[in-house]
């Protein structure tokens, strides 16, 4: 008597049930990720030979396609006999789908002004022989008990 995961493995291994070994196989294909990026996984997809994760968020897309796409495409040809539906010169890639990243928008920075407090008080001791040296250090001490009075 057969127990019901040989009867199982012989179902999934009939030929008319090449999407659900593929389903298995993509299954596989998610232990190779590590545990975060497992957690926000949505889906994998395999279509005219592309391997397609999908993320909910767009940082977990940008990382996967900069550093594990090579990793899970070494997997693939080092593990050939485990994943036989897909070849080892698959197309890989990483993205978010549409409905979830509308949710993330650039923020819109507004720049701020920043306004500083005057410290001098414009009681310093104005020295200078030059004429004209004269005039712009005492401008500059018009100008900042202006800002002290503002204040």
């Amino acid at each position: 008597m057969k127990s019901s995961q040989d009867i199982i493995s012989i179902i999934r291994n009939k030929p008319h049930f090449k999407k659900l070994q593929a389903r298995n196989e993509l299954e596989k294909l998610k232990l190779f990720l590590p545990l975060k990026m497992r957690e926000a996984l949505l889906y994998i997809t395999h279509k005219n030979n592309k391997l397609l994760f999908a993320f909910n968020h767009p940082s977990y897309a940008l990382e996967f396609n900069h550093y594990n796409c090579k990793d899970i495409r070494e997997s693939l040809k080092t593990y050939a006999d485990r994943f036989p539906n897909f070849s080892p010169d698959v197309y890989i890639q990483a993205f978010v789908p549409k409905n979830i990243l509308n949710f993330y928008t650039q923020p819109v920075i507004i720049p701020k002004i920043v306004c500083y407090k005057e410290h001098a008080k414009g009681d310093f001791e104005n020295k200078a022989r030059d004429e004209t040296l004269k005039k712009t250090f005492e401008s500059i001490r018009k100008i900042i008990l202006e800002n002290q009075e503002q204040d």
